[in-house]
């Protein structure tokens, strides 16, 4: 018997435009009367639902999946564009930085150009003496 009302039930569900109006009020009076007729054909119409909707979701995140494959390429290009900028920006930075180095005056030093090369004077004992370090040793 449930074979035959499960068949029903998916004629009813599945092409109940084609039933004729006779056959879809005996189905429902069935339904209406036997428990046990109407507990299979809830659960046949929620089965139904959770997979049209599955379906519906494998659709809807394949059409996702081919919208970011066509957008990935656009925003990978424009990536590597803007850091292309970026490196040759800072490069001509260093490049300019390291030749204009040589050609800073010597009039900006305190003490003109003999400024290194002055020795300290010696302070009689005095601990930083090379002298006294050697003693200590």
């Amino acid at each position: 018997m449930n074979q035959d009302f499960q068949d029903r039930i998916d004629q009813y569900l599945l092409h109940g435009d084609t039933m004729s109006e006779e056959d879809k009020a005996q189905f429902l009076k069935e339904i209406e009367e036997d428990a046990e007729k109407r507990d299979l054909y809830e659960f046949t119409k929620n089965l139904k639902a959770a997979l049209v909707s599955r379906d519906q979701k494998l659709k809807a995140i394949a059409e996702f999946q081919q919208e970011c494959k066509r957008r990935k390429p656009k925003r990978r290009n424009l990536l590597l564009w803007i850091s292309g900028i970026a490196a040759a920006l800072l490069i001509g930075f260093f490049a300019v930085d390291i030749m204009t180095v040589g050609d800073a005056p010597d009039d900006n030093v305190r003490g003109g150009e003999d400024v290194f090369e002055n020795v300290s004077p010696k302070i009689p004992n005095d601990t930083t003496d090379i002298d006294t370090i050697a003693k200590h040793k």
